[in-house]
């Protein structure tokens, strides 16, 4: 948890950190040399300052244009911010103050505290503190930045050499955390920098494309936790030494020895809400997706991409879901990284944009209506549908705007690729849960329905034509055709290649086989003198809603006298359920 007493940071910067090169500038300033102010300290006049930063005393008058508020260069009071060019890529032992966030103070030694500026430049001896929930970024000359989080104290102290060409910078860390890091495309020339930690002294060095970032904290206990993103280490206490390369984590002990490299945790995946969405709340929910072996989580939310100016960091987050209290109504950048077991930080996911576009709080839950797509049919109170029914749900929130929504399954929240189908056999009871963008999450009222997977059956059986309601004269006189059928009023032929379908809940069809043979499953059918056949579909669920039948020419036979015909029979439900059966029909 985000403690309340201020931690201190106290860093030493050695080598070309602070100690660049004085630029030699031609008789006019180029268009390439950025601005700092520099904080009057007693007795300094312009010309100093200006052969200080600009190695010559001779421009002091082109640094008095960019002041016109001074009235004497040789009378500058203790505390007055003087503005001043800055050559890119070298100059004077200075650090640039390039982001802030909420309280920020800086000492520019011997003055007291006072509020941070952006552009102060700091230089040897002096300080920046932080408060709680804020931060601060310094830039140096040769592109490394120092990135100081809340609760603490940077000192900046007095540089020394290179060393075999080498440029070194040296950090002490008495309480808290720090992190140095430098892109490839600054880097000038090879670096190393020695992190002390009490007992512990780390020393990372940059890779062969120049980039470093390392990161070092303090622990409670008195102990240290070193991590290499860029570049790789030595960890030295104890009187033992470990490697630190690329990519590994180290604990160390407040009294030593460090303990074995361990692989830092990756950077959490499945950012939500996606990078450059807008939210119309000022407390959107983030989540990301689980990291296996990670303890917990810290999510960082920043005004800037690289997270040089902090609007919230938060420590220990159990879940993968945190929602700020407020969030300021601006674009923002919000980044999470995984804590191990072991209290070392994992890789840093990228940053994603998010823009606030209210300050407003929004609890409200969105609302919505659940529909069931495909074949259906209520029969008495039961709703049925086919394996391949689906749901859609619509969404209807007012304030935090679209929502998503997951599939609520008899009670179980499932994913949503389940609402598409296919459905087994069964009783469902399907809703959703809606989540807006702010993070809130409402029940939708579900719908209640029964899965009929299994289609109508189909039975035969051979029956009297005195069954027939003495109908069987009728059907003598259709005798001369070898394959003739009645639905209950009148015997028709059936001839090849001719389609039959009764829609009906309940459909039988009676067959007269005066010149053919059926062979059902494999089984004989035999209809004696006076016999015929009944074939009949049934569904105790959804209900039948066609029988279908038709003569076509098998693959051995054309339909005609020879044989090698089939009779197929097909029956269907309301709700898409298909049963098809093809009896062979020799005829005679």
């Amino acid at each position: 948890m985000r403690t309340t007493q201020p931690r201190f940071l106290a860093v030493s910067l050695l080598g070309a950190l602070l100690a660049m090169a004085p630029a030699k500038l031609p008789a006019q300033v180029p268009e390439n040399f950025d601005t700092g102010w520099h904080i009057v300290r007693p007795g300094e006049t312009l010309e100093q300052i200006t052969a200080r930063y600009l190695g010559s005393s001779e421009l002091w008058k082109k640094v008095a244009q960019l002041n016109p508020d001074i009235a004497d260069p040789n009378l500058l009071k203790p505390g007055q911010r003087v503005r001043i060019f800055l050559p890119r890529r070298q100059g004077a032992a200075a650090a640039r103050v390039s982001q802030l966030s909420r309280k920020v103070e800086a000492q520019p030694s011997p003055i007291p505290w006072e509020d941070a500026r952006l552009g102060d430049l700091l230089v040897e001896r002096d300080g920046v503190r932080t408060y709680p929930q804020s931060s601060a970024e310094m830039a140096f000359p040769d592109g490394t930045r120092l990135t100081v989080t809340e609760d603490s104290l940077v000192f900046l102290q007095r540089t020394g050499g290179a060393l075999r060409g080498v440029e070194r910078k040296s950090v002490e860390i008495v309480q808290g955390q720090a992190e140095v890091a430098a892109r490839p495309a600054a880097a000038v020339q090879p670096s190393e920098v020695e992190i002390v930690l009490g007992n512990t002294r780390a020393t990372a060095r940059t890779d062969r494309s120049g980039a470093v970032r390392t990161r070092a904290r303090r622990a409670e206990e008195g102990g240290a936790k070193l991590m290499a993103y860029g570049g790789d280490a030595d960890v030295e206490a104890g009187g033992a030494k470990v490697q630190l390369p690329q990519g590994m984590g180290t604990s160390v002990a407040a009294s030593g020895p460090p303990g074995p490299p361990e692989k830092l945790l990756p950077a959490p995946g499945g950012l939500s809400p996606a990078g450059g969405s807008a939210v119309a709340c000022a407390n959107p929910a983030l989540s990301w997706e689980p990291v296996p072996e990670a303890a917990s989580y810290i999510v960082e939310v920043c005004r800037d991409a690289e997270c040089g100016s902090q609007v919230e960091r938060v420590l220990d987050i159990a879940g993968t879901v945190w929602r700020p209290q407020a969030l300021p109504a601006a674009d923002l950048w919000w980044r999470v990284t995984a804590r191990s077991r072991s209290g070392l930080d994992g890789y840093a996911a990228p940053a994603r944009q998010i823009g606030v576009t209210s300050d407003r709080v929004d609890a409200s839950p969105p609302s919505g209506t659940v529909t069931l797509s495909g074949p259906q049919v209520r029969v008495g109170e039961t709703l049925f549908a086919g394996p391949g029914a689906s749901l859609g749900v619509t969404t209807v929130d007012d304030s935090g705007g679209n929502a998503s929504w997951r599939p609520l399954i008899n009670g179980k929240e499932v994913e949503l690729r389940a609402a598409a189908g296919p459905w087994t056999a069964g009783v469902y009871t399907a809703g959703a849960v809606a989540v807006d963008l702010c993070g809130n999450r409402g029940a939708i009222t579900p719908v209640s329905f029964t899965v009929d997977a299994t289609p109508p059956t189909l039975s035969w059986d051979v029956v009297d034509y005195d069954t027939f309601e003495g109908r069987g004269k009728k059907a003598q006189k259709a005798r001369n055709a070898p394959l003739t059928w009645s639905g209950g009023v009148q015997w028709l032929p059936l001839a090849t290649g001719q389609e039959v379908r009764i829609d009906s809940d309940g459909p039988q069809a009676f067959f007269h086989a005066a010149g053919a043979r059926l062979v059902a499953e494999g089984k004989e059918i035999v209809l004696g003198d006076g016999q015929m056949l009944r074939v009949r579909a049934q569904d105790g669920e959804s209900m039948v809603e066609h029988l279908r039948f038709q003569i076509r020419a098998g693959d051995g036979g054309n339909g005609h006298g020879g044989g090698g015909s089939v009779l197929e029979i097909e029956t269907g439900d309301l709700v898409g359920n298909v049963r098809k059966a093809t009896w062979e029909l020799r005829l005679r």
